[in-house]
Order: structure tokens, then C-alpha cells, then sequence
């Protein structure tokens, strides 16, 4: 594209004015947002409300983008916005697959991303360039291939050598709220590509059939070979507190139909949630694990212990192949101890083990936060008598782990892997256990299994036998900047190495199941949709094969 606009940028001081206007004179300009006007804004996750001064969001699903990204050369990108708050939050300008952000754990600046260097790295104070409530100006300048991010004309990062296209460009208030006044870019402009499609059918989709938003996959198949569908069904908002209800379809033909959504557990007003599903091979009954807390205590309230009530555990039960289901039995007494907050199953689904000492060993994973360290740890919790009682097994030797998923490998051995909280690798967690999960071992980063802080799942399709090898599948949006990528990946050594995968989705995407289905195709049901995470959550089958076909050797 070509064109002989020249941009002002919204930057306060006439003579820094009079010095860009030369730089970018052959430029082209797009104003994306002018005094909360929205002229070539993308919208996603959300509306953007209007306020006197500009345009207002907040929460973590929703996002603002320019409709054009830059090519080579030289670019102004300017933006003048608020944040209301600096502390416990966070917050992020999104520049292609890397973020300039507020990390407001540690109340500091930070970028990541491929662009900018994989690994997060903290920057100064943020109270150094920043005033909650207050007006600043955000701007990225590249010139002679030299690219500086600069907050009220003071620069905080800068990149060298390095004059590549940008497709992305925006804002994500994340847990902040936002206010954007002016967001200008110039340079070479280009036309992004239409927005990338979900593979497979939605299944449950936000705002129908009385919720307003479908989180929380869990895919199970029974011993009768039906497909069972979990999620969590929130009725009022986004939000992982308030009014939720446990929610199921089935389909008895591999997912080509489904039956009508069936409520499995409803606490009106409660939050009953975090889905974990296992199947009994033995007598063919499918176990659901469950999390519950009143609606007005939020996580945050649990975990300071000033809220109402606790986190509590319950299981259900299904002896009629997911027709029906048993009433929720507490059972927080037997798997959490006293001095744990926070606490969650799966989410996603649990194992039987097949294999050694431990053969029919039902575990489902788990996760908790333990009292005055705000440490989250992985845990399991296992039955050796089909269900009938639960005990505690064991937890990781390293925190800043929680959401997790376990596989059984050869000979009963167990790999547990983790969502990772550690910023400074964007990599996810695992460890291993020899004795059925009352102990875990060698805890480590997984480097090819990059994440955006995210839950995943992992799944054995086969063991090595004298016909057959071991394969270990694994779901997960794979990027280090964001819940986007939508990704299966298949190992044929146990986990060491990932050299298959599959991209089901490579827009918004985040949490996901897998499973198997009796005809031997691999099923992923995966939060997804074309503007944001959470639109729908999506239901798509595949063979083997178009992993296999994907490698590189």
C-alpha cells in the first residue's frame, strides 16, 4: 500500500510533533481510536463501552485491535489510554505475538513474546512512568531498523537490528480496566487476513440455551463406546464465581449427533464446577469429580480464608452410560487437609491405570493453594475400590504449578503435566511418579511445550508392544504470548520429544480435553471462536495419521 497522508501524533509537544512529521511523510495512517471514537477498531471477546473520554473495558476476554498491521520499514505507534489500577493486576499493549505489559504481582513493566525475547523480562517500577487513573502516552517508534517503546516519552525497551511486519496490534485490558483515548499507527499499513475458523462443530455455544458463556471442556468415552461431553455453564457472566451448573451431551454415533444439554448438577445461586471425568473399565462406571463454593465467594476471598464458606469436593456417579446421575457426595474431609485454601479438580479428565501394581488404580488431578503462601501446588487424588472411597495422594516438591492432567506411560510409570506459573518460562511443567502418584518425582520444564499460562491435556493412545509403539498425545493453545494456536501434538518416546501436531485452531483458543474414540480417531473438545476464547466450545475428531503426517523426519 501506498498514499502521502501525514499523521500528528496525539503527543502533547509541538516541536516532538515537527520532528516525526518528516520521518513518516511517505506513511500511511490509520486512526484506530479518536476522543473514544472506534474508526478502523477490531473488536473482540466484547463491546468496549463509551466514557466521556474514550473507550472503557475490563476483564480478561476481551481485547481491542487496529484492523491493519505494518509492514517493513519504519513506524509511529501511538496511543494515549488510562489503567485504573496498578497493583494485583495486570494489563498489556499487543504488539504480534508479544506483549508490553503491567505485571501488578510484582508492580512492574514487562515484555515477552518472540518478538521482543521468549522469556519475560521485567523492567522498572511501573510506578516509575505510571498514575493509577491517570492519562499516559504509549508510544512504539521504529526507525533505521531500531525499535523503542517509550511510556511519556521516557523510553523502557527497545529492539535492535530488526525491521520485520507487525500483524497484530492492540490492547487486552486483561484483569485491569482499560480506558483507550487515542490509539494512532503510521507506516507501511497492511490488510490483515480474515479471521481463522475453528476446526470441528461447535458444540456449546455462549449466550444459548440460558447461559451466557460455556467454559470448562471434559471429554470422556464409556465402555459403550457414547461420547461424553462436560462443561461448566455459567448463567449470569464470564466470570469463574456466581451462579454455575454442571453440564452434559451425549452422542452415541462418535459425535455426528448429540443429544439435548442435560444439567447434571445445579446448586442454584453456587458456583459447582471444574469438571473431571473418569471411566471405571471394570465395571463400566464414569466417575465426575467436582469442585463447589457459594456464588458470592470468589477466589480471591478463599484463598485470604474471609470468605463465607470454602472450596469443597464432590463426586458423582453414572451406572447407566450417562443416562442419569447419582446426587454429589461431599468428599472434602477425605482429600483436602485443613490447611489448604484454594483447591480444584482437573479440570478435564482422570485415568484408570492399566498397567502394574497400581493396575486399576482409579486418579483424577488436582491442584491447591496451602494457607499464608499463596503456593499453588499439583496434587491427585486416586481410588483402588471403583470409586466407592477417595484418598489423597500425593503433591509436586516445586509450586507455582496447579491445573494439571496425567497419563500413564509403559509399565504403569505416571507423567503428570502441569500448567506453569514460573513467567520467567512459558513452557509448561511435568513429573513422574513410580508408586501410582503418592509421590512425584524430577519436576522440569518441558521446552517444546509452550504455553500462555493456560490449562492443557495429555492422553495415552497407545503402550509399546510387540505390534504396537507408545503415542502420547497433548492439547494446548501453543504460544507463549496468548491463549491462541489451538494445538495437538503427538509423542512416540513417552513424552521426551513432540515432533507431530495438528493446529485445530489458530485463533483465540484456551482450555481443551482429549479422548479416544472405540473406532480409534483422537476427539478434542476445546474453548474456541473466531473473535474470542470463549465464544464456543468446539467438538473435533481426527485419525492419528494427520499428526503422523506432520512430522518432520
Amino acid at each position: 500500500m501506498s498514499g502521502n497522508k501525514v499523521t500528528r501524533a496525539t503527543i502533547g509537544k509541538m516541536v516532538l510533533m515537527a520532528l516525526l512529521i518528516p520521518m513518516f511523510a511517505q506513511a500511511e495512517e490509520s486512526v484506530v481510536v479518536r476522543t473514544g471514537e472506534r474508526l478502523t477498531a477490531r473488536v473482540v471477546g466484547g463491546t468496549w463501552d463509551e466514557t466521556p473520554d474514550g473507550i472503557m473495558a475490563e476483564g480478561t476476554g476481551r481485547f481491542l485491535y487496529a484492523n491493519e498491521g505494518i509492514g517493513a520499514g519504519d513506524f509511529h505507534i501511538s496511543a494515549r489510554l488510562k489503567l485504573a489500577r496498578l497493583d494485583h493486576t495486570a494489563a498489556s499493549f499487543v504488539f504480534g505475538d508479544s506483549h508490553l505489559g503491567l505485571d501488578g504481582r510484582e508492580n512492574r513493566l514487562f515484555i515477552q513474546g518472540a518478538l521482543l525475547g521468549s522469556e519475560t523480562q521485567m523492567l522498572e517500577p511501573a510506578e516509575n512512568y505510571l498514575k493509577a487513573g491517570e492519562a499516559f502516552l504509549l508510544e512504539v517508534t521504529r526507525r533505521n531498523g531500531t525499535t523503542r517503546f517509550l511510556i511519556n516519552e521516557q523510553e523502557v525497551a527497545r529492539k535492535e537490528d530488526w525491521n520485520g511486519p507487525v500483524n497484530v496490534l492492540g490492547f487486552r485490558p486483561w484483569r485491569n480496566r482499560m480506558e483507550i483515548i487515542e490509539f494512532r499507527i503510521e507506516g507501511d499499513l497492511t490488510e490483515l487476513e480474515p479471521l481463522p475458523v475453528p476446526l470441528g462443530e461447535p458444540l456449546f455455544v455462549s449466550g444459548q440455551d440460558g447461559y451466557h458463556t460455556y467454559r470448562i471442556p471434559a471429554l470422556a468415552v464409556t465402555s459403550q463406546g457414547t461420547v461424553l461431553a462436560f462443561c461448566e455453564g455459567r448463567k449470569s457472566g464470564r466470570s469463574d464465581s456466581g451462579d454455575i451448573n454442571l453440564l452434559l451431551k451425549r452422542s452415541t454415533d462418535n459425535g455426528k449427533t448429540w443429544n439435548e444439554q442435560k444439567v447434571v448438577w445445579d446448586d442454584v445461586g453456587n458456583t459447582c464446577g471444574n469438571p473431571c471425568v473418569v471411566v471405571d473399565k471394570d465395571t463400566g462406571t464414569i466417575w465426575l469429580l467436582s469442585t463447589w463454593n457459594r456464588g458470592d465467594d470468589h477466589e480471591r476471598q478463599i484463598i485470604a480464608q474471609t470468605s463465607k464458606d470454602t472450596r469443597r469436593i464432590y463426586v458423582l456417579h453414572s451406572t447407566d452410560d450417562g443416562l442419569t446421575w447419582s446426587e454429589p457426595r461431599e468428599i472434602t474431609a477425605q482429600v483436602k487437609k485443613p490447611d489448604w485454601t484454594w483447591y480444584a479438580t482437573g479440570p478435564g479428565s482422570g485415568i484408570q491405570i492399566q498397567h502394574g501394581l497400581h493396575k486399576g488404580r482409579m486418579i483424577i488431578p488436582c491442584d491447591h493453594i496451602e494457607a499464608g503462601t499463596n503456593h499453588y501446588y499439583s496434587h491427585i487424588i486416586y481410588s483402588d475400590d471403583h470409586g466407592e472411597t477417595w484418598q489423597l495422594g500425593g503433591r509436586t516438591t516445586q509450586h507455582q504449578v496447579n491445573e494439571c492432567e496425567v497419563v500413564e506411560l509403559s509399565g504403569g510409570r505416571l507423567l503428570l503435566n502441569m500448567r506453569n506459573y514460573d513467567r520467567s518460562k512459558q513452557n509448561r511443567q511435568v513429573a513422574t511418579s513410580d508408586d501410582g502418584g503418592l509421590t512425584w518425582e524430577d519436576q522440569r520444564f518441558d521446552s517444546t511445550l509452550i504455553e500462555p499460562i493456560c490449562q492443557a491435556a495429555i492422553e495415552c493412545y497407545s503402550w509399546s508392544g510387540e505390534n504396537s509403539r507408545s503415542v502420547v498425545l497433548f492439547s494446548n493453545p501453543a504460544s507463549g504470548s496468548g491463549r491462541v494456536n489451538m494445538t495437538v501434538r503427538a509423542s512416540f518416546d513417552e513424552g521426551r520429544t513432540w515432533p507431530a501436531g495438528k493446529v485445530l485452531h489458530a485463533g483465540p483458543s484456551a482450555y481443551s480435553d482429549l479422548a479416544l474414540l472405540t473406532s480409534g480417531e483422537i476427539v478434542c473438545l476445546y474453548e474456541a471462536g473466531e473473535t474470542n476464547a470463549y465464544q464456543s466450545i468446539v467438538f473435533a475428531s481426527f485419525p492419528l495419521a494427520t499428526l503422523e503426517d506432520s512430522r518432520g523426519d
